[in-house]
């Protein structure tokens, strides 16, 4: 369902927004320094991420799940094979597809982007008293364990 364009968000909603506006302001340069000097793209990225959530997957639900065409994301992926992020083989259940799959080199490069982003937030939320910090915490936990329980593959 699109919000209503015409309507304010909900407090809960601007307040979290403006939550992840200030962790982007205070991390951008660094991610970008990091995708500089392992000459990634934001679309690279991206597939790097679908890749280590959902699992190997085919070119086909690589372009969806990441909104490019599958001429494009063929592209995409055939640049992180040779950068030996990814790796591609035919589909045991049909050797004219071709699954994509994160290799070890992949998984780290995202494993470590997501340790950069949790030091981040943590030099962030630093700032706060020790009480506040605790409270969001566990508020933070209640809300993920009910809006995406073992999905997100991130701790």
């Amino acid at each position: 369902m699109k919000p209503d364009p015409n309507t304010t968000p909900p407090r809960t909603a601007r307040s979290v927004h403006r939550l992840l506006q200030l962790f982007l302001h205070h991390s951008v340069h660094d991610m970008h320094a990091v995708l500089r000097e392992q000459q990634i793209s934001m679309p690279q990225m991206g597939t790097l991420h679908v890749l280590r959530a959902e699992g190997p997957q085919s070119i086909g639900s690589v372009a969806e799940s990441i909104g490019l065409s599958l001429a494009a994301t063929s592209h995409l992926i055939e640049r992180l094979v040779q950068r030996e992020f990814v790796t591609r083989t035919e589909d045991p259940r049909d050797r004219r597809q071709k699954r994509v799959e994160l290799s070890p080199a992949g998984a780290s490069l995202v494993e470590g982007l997501q340790q950069r982003a949790i030091a981040g937030f943590d030099d962030l939320l630093a700032q706060l008293p020790r009480e506040l910090r605790r409270r969001l915490e566990t508020d933070v936990d209640e809300a993920l364990a009910l809006l995406a329980p073992a999905r997100l593959g991130c701790g």
